[in-house]
């Protein structure tokens, strides 16, 4: 195997698969710079993720580290314990969550590109994008 500095441990700076980390990427938001926090969650998606048998930094308790790439995908990560989604960077055109309080569609109208311009909302108030 190929060494990779970002995977050896202790990292000083950063593990995507230490579990206490995985916000550490959407605290940009609270600076002000969601250009940052959309960079290292694709950056993290793209280079800590894969679909091989190892394809999941760290350990994948209860789902933790499949949840937050799922949330990545969908382009946007709750905070624990309040009502408050941070802005992320989707992936998909569109994903429509099913739920029993109503349909959430999350569309996207340049997928590929990783920099949100803006973001329309119908009922969530809460939102960090300067």
């Amino acid at each position: 195997s190929e060494y990779d500095p970002l995977n050896v441990l202790p990292n000083p700076y950063y593990w995507a698969g230490n579990e206490p980390d995985i916000l550490s990427a959407y605290l940009f938001n609270f600076a002000g710079r969601s250009d940052l926090t959309q960079k290292f969650v694709r950056w993290n998606m793209e280079n800590r993720y894969t679909i091989n048998p190892d394809g999941l930094p760290g350990n994948d308790d209860y789902g933790t580290m499949s949840a937050w790439f799922i949330y990545g995908a969908l382009g946007f990560y709750p905070l624990t314990g309040s009502d408050i989604y941070f802005i992320g960077s989707p992936i998909f055109e569109k994903v429509t969550i099913r739920r029993p309080s109503g349909d959430l569609n999350v569309i996207s109208h340049n997928a590929g590109l990783i920099f949100v311009r803006n973001v329309t909302t119908v009922s969530y108030t809460h939102l960090t994008l300067p």
